[in-house]
């Protein structure tokens, strides 16, 4: 009787913690999402003004597009997004610095 009650409270507590680690991650995947749009609308908006894309995403800081470039949610630093001007150069790509795949099956750096 010891051993059937431990085994379901073992279960439980197993899948209540990949409940919160699954939750994390979607909580992790909406703070992308918006750190992207507002990485991406700062890089247009200087695009706009200055009829070129910005060389850096701390031109961004110091052109006073951003306060502070955004933390990635899955690096938990700001310094390693993946920017790079497309291949016309008419503007500047960013992406996540993580390489890990998001529960939708794709990578964050394909973002």
């Amino acid at each position: 009787m010891h051993r059937a009650f431990a085994a379901v409270l073992l279960f439980t507590v197993m899948c209540g913690g990949m409940a919160c680690a699954h939750s994390e991650q979607l909580r992790k995947e909406a703070s992308l999402r918006d750190s992207l749009i507002v990485l991406r609308s700062a890089i247009g908006q200087f695009t706009v003004d200055r009829k070129r894309p910005p060389d850096s995403l701390s031109e961004l800081v110091s052109g006073g597009y951003l306060k502070r470039i955004p933390t990635d949610p899955f690096t938990g630093r700001n310094e390693t997004w993946r920017a790079q001007k497309s291949k016309s150069g008419e503007y500047l790509e960013v992406r996540s610095g993580c390489d890990a795949t998001s529960s939708n099956g794709t990578k964050y750096n394909s973002w």
